[in-house]
């Protein structure tokens, strides 16, 4: 696959109890308006609703058929930048926007207990804080709609030879948190490139040996 125009499929959320303005929206849309010249970005808010991000997720799979997907979710509580390892097969008995709960308590009944992205979160988040940004990296995701999510991204990129990513980020310093929205998209950024770099160099094939020149000496 061409790396340089394939499609990735930014999200953020939109607001939910306790969080009037989810930062992780915003993210997601102003990262897409920036562009980039290595893929083709497609990005979606999501509202922060089971049922609907039940329904809607496998649809954006269908239809946008991402190589790479990189979903965006804030974390109160976060002073910096949370790069997730994991999704597990759970959700979390937590009311959405709407004040409904999940319909199950497993993800997928018959799905694996956790999934774990192939990118590599512990050298991305060491590229974020080299950049300085507060960041690193995390093995749980939650029990709310950001691993409902996430779970879904990754068991439909194993199935389709895709990856995903889940970034937690913290509150803007508007909402009382640390980061101005500049340094946020900054960091939103560098995750990105990061991770393109790092897919694009996966994909280039090993070097094969050195032709044999005949009569060649050394």
């Amino acid at each position: 696959m061409d790396m340089a125009r394939s499609r990735v499929l930014l999200t953020g959320f939109g607001p939910f109890p306790g969080v009037a303005e989810n930062p992780s929206g915003w993210l997601a849309e102003a990262l897409a308006a920036q562009g980039s010249t290595d893929c083709d970005i497609h990005k979606h808010v999501l509202p922060t609703e089971w049922d609907t991000v039940a329904a809607l997720t496998p649809r954006l799979h269908e239809t946008v058929q991402p190589r790479l997907m990189i979903h965006f979710g804030v974390s109160p509580a976060a002073k910096g930048l949370r790069i997730e390892r994991s999704a597990h097969n759970r959700a979390g008995p937590r009311a959405d926007a709407r004040g409904a709960l999940p319909a199950t308590p497993a993800i997928s009944p018959q799905g694996a207990t956790r999934l774990d992205t192939a990118l590599p979160v512990t050298a991305l988040a060491a590229h974020l804080r080299s950049q300085g940004h507060a960041a690193a990296a995390s093995r749980s995701c939650g029990r709310y709609l950001c691993n409902f999510l996430y779970y879904r991204s990754l068991e439909w990129a194993r199935a389709n030879g895709g990856d995903a990513l889940f970034v937690h980020v913290p509150l803007t310093r508007a909402q009382g948190g640390a980061y101005s929205q500049d340094a946020l998209l900054h960091a939103a950024h560098e995750t990105l490139r990061f991770v393109l770099d790092f897919t694009a160099q996966q994909a280039r094939p090993a070097p094969g040996p050195a032709p044999h020149i005949e009569g060649a000496r050394g």
